[in-house]
């Protein structure tokens, strides 16, 4: 047998995910009946198959994967993300059927203000857990999940999506498991040195970026067994810039204004805003591996996972401050356009007076894995694993706000502030536009003063170690194949600290209550001329919004973020946080004990051949959550919370071969997902007891929430294959969840000191139900004559309906009590073109997803659900091979430079209009 390889000189290892990984380079023949993914890319292929490389392989070794493995599984392999223009690992997971991304700041990526959310939704549930070769993984963010964009690609041999994993998989999930692979010495036939060099163009930003990864592996027989080694590094460098111009909420024309043509039910905006971001990321990505064959049946690997993720955003923002002011400010008598809803689509306001902010980030996110695995054939049938891991992460962010306003003094209004706009804006292109009839009252530095400034720091800790040992015993029964078991113990523990420390700026100094009287006027921006820069940034929105000018805070000069910040801060007399107290802390601890039992069965029944597992996963979690009491008469006290539950997963895969190109599956599993650990929190705020709702009776606080419990699911699958080709095949399946403890904001009752307060917090509160069905299909074109022969085409489609309660739904409103899961579009679909041909490949792929709610309530919409209208991105790449060494290769990203727009409860209330960078790039590629 000849085994085919996806990357010149290696073939592909697939762990399974479960409680230790599966090594490659076992000796023992697989066993009829139900296979180990490591076991699926090699099956199928004959005496007679020669060897390939390139696309074409990528996807015999991706469908032979989803084909063989015991569990329904989706992957895409290394070829497949070599040669689409990915800059991260979440925009190689877009190509896999019933995933989809969130793209923030030109890639795909989270929004920072919410890192706890992950960046990519499984059939439309963000509770995805990540692992890295078989083993679970997180960050330090907060989460539960993995920093997916913060891994280089470049370090991956590929990605498996698990939709239903059984009884053996790590859990943690309730929407399916994303595995990613690193590379193997032992996948390589013998000395393989590969180099990358990358070079990136940003339009909007009108930067430059680049990567370069290097690759070097062997193997070697030696007098005390064959051994094998691997070095993969990558550095990464890339710039974005993301326009964003908001209209916001709308409401009614005021009593007494009068709007020509008007009717009745005429809804205008509140105000406009802009968001002008810009900045930079850099990736570090280190990864090892060493293998000792010591003897024919025992097999040790080493490896070594080590990322750093640099990500600098310079946020600026201008908008219009109502200063609490409850009405819209149409200009009277103006030209108005309405759409049959009645709202506005041009206009003018008047009453507008703007401010200008900056809220810049600078996150340092670091990741190391390191693992060993000792696998053991004690004899031909059964097997041994025992696995270690210890994963260390971190993450560090420093923050600051600044604030320069067009109010001069304290307790303005939009009717009496001396720095007052009219805005003209029209919503009727396929860009929007507004602008300011007075602009240089926006250019003019002697016009705005300093009102706000704030500081953040964030030093979070994560240290998980585990420990796993399994044992498969091959039985060759009638019906029963093998029996697996295994003990899996992880001890976790997570530190968050975070300050926040924001003021006012008045001329007696930084007060952070921000309260005081009328009239008293700001520091001018004039005292300080050099806190401001110009703006907006260079063809802003395609230069047709503020084209007049406008002036953002700027910091003074230092040799990073918070000593700039620091030096801002000396001017105003002003210091920042850089100390923890004790309401910055939160020290939690997590252990697990995990045994799994699981039976393969293989049998004829009626002449079809019927395979599986049949299993359960037994899990008991110990958590402790340290944090302090903060009582309304300034004393602390500290708090400690433990818990303990057991969950039971039973799990059930049934795989009927009605063919030998076509196959049916039928999956059922239980499954859950724990809360993340920021939402697990401890520190309690309370306000004075004397101070009681009217309602209840009973004095307020604040918490987090340790009692939360797991958000549950059950799973059910099924699924209709066929085969045709090696990289031929249309699949089919169905899928059904009812989930039941999502997580809300909402109130709980609980004592202190004796007394019982209304607590404000996280609380399980929500169930809902997801169904829907994937399609896939993919296949080259070899019947096709001379050149022609090298096209091909992947396609799929997902469809997701989902129903959950409305936290924030109230009797009588009219926001809805049942709302589809956040970030879910209910359809989506890739369409891939392909071309392989002698030196030459390309590809043409198209991205579509179609609208989806963004956040059940936000941007002051009263409860109303905000959501995201479709989105859709065509990226392309072509590469030759200039001989069997060297390939050199262009690709784009974002070729129709397409618009996200997001609305506020239907499309006639836009609310953010955004565009971010196309990007083009170039590598050469050297392979030995």
């Amino acid at each position: 047998m000849i085994v085919t390889v996806a990357t010149p000189g290696f073939a592909q290892s697939v762990p399974t995910p479960v409680s230790a990984q599966t090594a490659s380079g076992s000796t023992s023949a697989p066993t009829r009946g139900t296979l180990n993914a490591d076991q699926a890319a090699a099956q199928g292929v004959s005496s007679d198959d020669i060897v390939v490389t390139g696309v074409r392989e990528s996807l015999r070794s991706a469908q032979a994967i989803k084909r063989n493995s015991d569990q329904i599984v989706d992957s895409v392999n290394a070829q497949d993300i070599g040669k689409l223009p990915d800059a991260n690992t979440v925009e190689a997971l877009q190509r896999i059927t019933g995933v989809q991304i969130q793209r923030r700041y030109g890639e795909g990526a989270t929004d920072f203000d919410h890192r706890t959310q992950p960046a990519i939704t499984v059939r439309g549930l963000t509770q995805v857990s990540n692992f890295i070769d078989g083993r679970a993984a997180i960050s330090a963010s907060g989460g539960r999940t993995l920093d997916l964009e913060a891994i280089p690609p470049e370090l991956l041999a590929g990605i498996d999506v698990f939709k239903n994993p059984p009884a053996s998989t790590i859990e943690g999930d309730i929407a399916g498991v994303v595995n990613i692979r690193t590379r193997l010495p032992f996948d390589s036939a013998g000395q393989l040195i590969s180099a990358t060099l990358k070079g990136n163009y940003y339009d909007r930003a009108d930067k430059f970026g680049g990567s370069g990864s290097a690759l070097y592996s062997n193997r070697f027989a030696t007098g005390v067994g064959e051994m094998g080694i691997l070095l993969n590094a990558s550095y990464a460098r890339s710039a974005y810039r993301q326009d964003a111009l908001l209209i916001g909420q709308f409401g009614p024309i005021p009593t007494g204004t009068v709007i020509p043509g008007a009717p009745a039910n005429a809804q205008v905006p509140f105000g406009e805003q802009i968001y002008d971001d810009g900045g930079k990321r850099n990736r570090i990505g280190l990864a090892g591996a060493f293998q000792w064959q010591l003897a024919d049946n025992f097999l040790l690997t080493a490896q070594a996972l080590y990322s750093r993720y640099k990500f600098f955003r310079q946020g600026k923002y201008f908008y219009y401050n109502n200063n609490g002011n409850p009405l819209t400010t149409p200009l009277a008598g103006s030209a108005f356009t309405f759409d049959d809803a009645g709202y506005a689509t041009s206009g003018s306001l008047g009453n507008q007076v703007f401010e200008s902010s900056r809220f810049d980030q600078d996150l340092t996110n670091t990741t190391g894995n390191y693992t060993l695995n000792g696998k053991w054939d004690v004899t031909d049938r059964l097997h041994a694993r025992f696995d270690a891991q210890y994963l260390k992460s971190s993450y560090n962010a420093d923050r600051n706000g600044f604030v320069i306003s067009l109010y001069d003094q304290t307790g303005q209004t939009p009717y009496n502030a001396t720095n007052q706009s009219i805005v003209d804006f029209d919503l009727r292109g396929s860009k929007p536009v507004w602008n300011v009839r007075n602009p240089g009252l926006l250019n003019n530095p002697n016009n705005y003063a300093f009102t706000y400034m704030a500081d953040s720091i964030q030093r979070n800790d994560a240290d998980q170690l585990a420990l796993a040992y399994d044992l498969d015993y091959e039985v060759e029964g009638d019906v029963l194949k093998k029996l697996r078991g295994g003990l899996r113990y992880s001890d976790s523990s997570v530190d968050l600290r975070g300050t926040w420390n924001g003021f006012c700026l008045l001329p007696s100094g930084p007060n952070p209550s921000c309260s005081s009287a009328n009239g008293i006027p700001f520091v001018r921006l004039s005292t300080y001329p050099e806190l401001a820069i110009a703006g907006p940034s260079s063809n802003f929105f395609d230069g047709k919004t503020l084209p007049g000018g406008i002036l953002y805070p700027a910091f003074s000069q230092g040799s990073g973020l918070f000593d700039s910040l620091t030096k801002t801060e000396a001017l105003f007399g002003a210091t920042p946080k850089t100390a923890f107290t004790p309401g910055d802390l939160n020290h939690q601890t997590e252990k697990t004990l995990a045994a799994y039992a699981m039976a393969d069965y293989d049998t004829d029944v009626a002449g079809l051949r019927i395979d599986g597992t049949l299993g359960v996963r037994i899990v008991r979690t110990r958590s402790g959550s340290a944090g302090t009491v903060f009582n309304s008469d300034g004393t602390l006290v500290p708090i400690e919370v433990n818990r303990e539950y057991v969950k039971a997963l039973p799990s059930f895969n049934l795989r009927a071969h009605l063919t030998d190109k076509l196959q049916t599956r039928f999956a059922f599993s239980k499954s859950f997902a724990r809360p993340n650990f920021d939402q697990l929190a401890t520190n309690v705020t309370l306000n004075p007891a004397t101070q009681v709702s009217p309602i209840t009776g009973r004095p307020s606080g604040g918490s987090g929430n340790p009692f939360l419990r797991p958000i549950t699911s059950n799973n059910y699958d099924a699924t209709i294959e066929w085969y045709f080709a090696p990289t031929g095949s249309v699949t089919l399946g169905g899928f059904y969840k009812t989930v039941d403890g999502f997580l809300a904001g909402g109130t709980v009752v609980r004592s202190f000191n004796g007394i019982a307060y209304d607590i404000g917090t996280t609380l399980n509160t929500g169930s809902g139900k997801i169904k829907g069905f994937e399609a896939a299909y993919q296949q080259f074109f070899d019947f096709l004559p001379g050149l022609l022969s090298g096209f091909g085409v992947q396609a799929n489609y997902t469809f997701v309906d989902s129903n959950v309660s409305n936290p924030f739904a109230t009797t009588g409103s009219s926001i809805p009590t049942q709302v589809p899961l956040e970030k879910l579009s209910k359809n989506s679909y890739n369409l891939v073109g392909l071309y392989e041909k002698g030196p030459i490949t390309a590809r043409l792929a198209w991205s579509w997803r179609g609208k989806y709610l963004d956040t059940t309530s936000g941007s002051g919409a009263n409860g109303i659900p905000q959501f995201q209208k479709p989105y859709a991105s065509l990226d392309s790449s072509i590469s030759y091979n200039i001989n069997e060494h060297f390939a050199f290769s262009v690709d784009a990203v974002n070729l129709t430079n397409r618009m996200n727009v997001t609305y506020i409860g239907t499309t006639s209330q836009p609310l953010q209009y955004t565009l971010n960078d196309r990007r083009f790039g170039f590598s050469l590629r050297a392979t030995y």
